[in-house]
């Protein structure tokens, strides 16, 4: 088996990060789906945000993963950066083979060097396989969290 690879998301695997979110958000995506012109222009502007990592985890050629890792600084914590993860998504057909897991790890690494004090995420309540996995992980249910529609 080909070894896995994370790093930063390029233009060229838009596509491929457009098929990992249709099955994150499955049914409902299309509700998020803004069309190929707006993904690109969107892209860009996160590229081009040194406090955004847009990562993909790649075996061989194929995109078989991504997160968004955010690291913003704030008036807290002796003005300690946070980093928060976010669209955490594997293929189904690579899930439980490690590819979360590194790509967490790698995630992990940035904050670290960014001086982030933590690390946070947040996973739809309806995602228990997930919550075992970042459980297993070592991440603890710290905060309560809420959700605010705005469109």
């Amino acid at each position: 088996m080909e070894a896995l690879r994370i790093r930063r998301a390029r233009d060229t695997d838009l596509a491929a990060l457009d098929a990992l979110y249709r099955e994150l958000h499955g049914d409902e995506y299309e509700t998020y789906a803004a069309g190929p012109r707006a993904l690109r222009t969107a892209f860009f502007r996160i590229a081009r945000n040194p406090d955004h990592y847009l990562l993909v985890a790649e075996r061989g050629v194929k995109i078989v993963g991504t997160l968004h890792l955010l690291v913003f600084r704030h008036l807290g914590h002796g003005l300690k950066s946070i980093a928060i993860v976010e669209n955490v998504v594997v293929g189904t057909a690579m899930r439980s083979q490690g590819v979360g897991e590194r790509m967490l790890e790698a995630a992990c690494e940035i904050a670290k060097a960014a001086g982030c004090y933590k690390l946070s995420l947040t996973t739809n309540v309806k995602r228990e396989r997930a919550h075992r996995f970042y459980e297993r992980l070592g991440w603890r249910k710290s905060h309560f969290g809420y959700t605010l529609a705005l469109d």
